[in-house]
């Protein structure tokens, strides 16, 4: 019989789901689990045992006696021999309209005909499909959705099967990895929890923004000629290849080499110090080296404070002839500007209304450190890991929208090997954010903040409209499950700013 026949008829007798979907979000039940636990399926007698295993794991050990084994090597009988249509036989669970349809070929002749490995695979999967829900049972209220992992080498289980035409020997036992929500201890009370931060800007640092914000503005409005009498002064626009090589080691620094970068002297915020002091005087196609100490908010930790030579080729050369700040160009600059001073006043206002943003979210951000610093708790290796590939996907769509990246740069950032690197050299940091939301969604819990089904609603719909509005693909159950925390996310931390003691400093530099 083909391969192809066996796959679709196997996978018609197997394919029940493996597990229930459990209703215990991630990190949200608090129950703690205790060291071995017997539990018997009343009609199945499948037996189980739970052991904890520290840092948020549990193993269950599965006994599955030889009467459940029994019911599953029958289903399989029964399932193979109406599907594989067995010539001679025209087998029908529960009869058919011809006399003989109820009549149930020989065992030995459906193990002969499926083949003997493939009889046993289907018997095991339908042994698991039949107590893997009974195991989970056991620890439905505190594990972490789809974290189960069966443990036994499946070959190993097979070998319940090789009695005569593959008939169960014995008890079947395997082995369950689970991980389950973290036992949560205060150290602290979170109710009383005092912070201070320093402000990102005043009247002043705003002022001096805007202006910067207004300028860049005009200067896109600016028209390009091509220089090739000088060479390049700060305010030029220039197209490059760039690359870097850790200066100690002599080894290319990844996701630095670039071609054709495009980059504004005069306005680019570039975050490489040093980087357009280095190239000026540089002519069209001219090659030279720059020294640089990558800055320590780089986004790839393993990258910071590195001394790196840039090796930089000017392929383009342009001047930027800037257009004088009338009125005429004042819509250009801000939407629905009338005059030059009101694209300024309205940017000034953009401005103060980002310093607040800013400012709400440094506090934001010092509230849920004061509470992760109070909250004692393991954290789920499964969780940890999840959450550091989504925090790299981020870093690396700032780095895109933010300096421009080309997105061949961004493949190579995104590769397996640099995520790798990523969650271990910011484990730190990424164990943070895990803790954070572990903090936060306790406390959600403890105070019974309370979502309205309208709210619900309004955030599900909002999420649905960004990601339409950008044209993504998504999937509507996550979108939906992230909408859920982001509100509980956001009510949490009002309840903390309406309860903490917050301290807000000056800005940096000034008196």
């Amino acid at each position: 019989m083909a391969s192809a026949v066996m796959s679709s008829a196997r996978a018609a007798i197997t394919s029940r789901p493996i597990a229930p979907k459990r209703g215990a979000k991630p990190l949200r039940a608090v129950r703690s689990v205790h060291p071995t636990v017997t539990v018997a399926a009343a009609a199945d007698e499948v037996t189980v045992k739970q052991h904890d295993l520290g840092d948020c794991k549990v193993r269950l050990e599965v006994a599955v006696p030889i009467s459940v084994q029994n019911e599953a090597y029958q289903a399989c009988l029964e399932g193979f021999a109406e599907k594989c249509q067995i010539p001679g036989f025209n087998y029908k669970k529960g009869g058919g309209r011809k006399k003989g349809d109820a009549k149930l070929p020989p065992a030995s002749v459906i193990v002969n005909f499926v083949g003997a490995k493939e009889f046993a695979s289907a018997c095991v999967e339908e042994v698991l499909q039949m107590s893997i829900p009974v195991a989970m049972e056991t620890v439905a209220a505190t594990a972490l959705q789809d974290s189960e992992r069966i443990e036994t080498a499946f070959d190993d289980l097979k070998k319940a099967f090789s009695g005569s035409d593959c008939a169960p020997i014995g008890d079947l036992t395997y082995s369950i990895g689970v991980e389950v929500v973290p036992t949560i201890k205060w150290t602290g009370d979170y109710r009383k929890l005092k912070v201070t931060v320093q402000s990102p800007g005043d009247d002043v640092t705003d002022a001096a923004e805007a202006e910067s914000i207004f300028n860049a503005a005009l200067r896109n409005l600016g028209t390009m000629r091509v220089v090739a009498d000088r060479g390049l002064e700060v305010g030029d626009q220039v197209v490059m290849d760039l690359s870097a090589v850790n200066k100690a080691t002599g080894e290319e620094i990844e996701g630095i080499k670039q071609e054709k970068f495009n980059l504004d002297t005069g306005a680019a915020r570039l975050n490489l110090p040093g980087l357009v002091d280095g190239i000026v005087g540089m002519k069209t196609g001219e090659t030279r080296e720059v020294p640089i100490t990558m800055p320590d908010d780089w986004p790839q930790a393993f990258i910071r404070g590195v001394e790196a030579t840039f090796t930089v080729t000017l392929r383009e050369l342009f001047q930027n002839d800037v257009p004088e700040a009338t009125d005429a160009v004042a819509s250009k600059i801000f939407p629905d500007a009338s005059t030059i001073d009101d694209a300024k006043a309205k940017i000034l206002e953009s401005q103060k209304a980002t310093t607040a943003a800013m400012l709400e979210q440094a506090t934001n951000e010092a509230l849920v450190d004061a509470l992760a610093a109070i909250c004692d708790a393991p954290l789920p290796a499964s969780i940890v890991e999840e959450t550091g590939r989504q925090m790299y996907s981020q870093k690396m769509l700032e780095m895109q929208v933010g300096s421009g990246l080309s997105m061949e740069v961004v493949n190579q950032l995104a590769s397996p090997e640099m995520v790798e690197k990523f969650l271990e050299t910011d484990r730190k940091e990424i164990e943070l954010v895990v803790r954070r939301t572990i903090a936060c969604e306790e406390l959600f819990r403890l105070e019974n903040i309370q979502v309205s089904e309208e709210e619900f609603k309004a955030e599900v719909v909002a999420a649905k409209e960004e990601f339409e509005r950008y044209g993504t693909e998504y999937d509507v159950q996550r979108l939906v499950e992230q909408a859920g925390e982001a509100i509980e996310a956001r009510k949490s931390m009002e309840w903390l700013r309406a309860h903490a003691e917050v301290t807000v400093l000056p800005p940096a530099g000034t008196a």
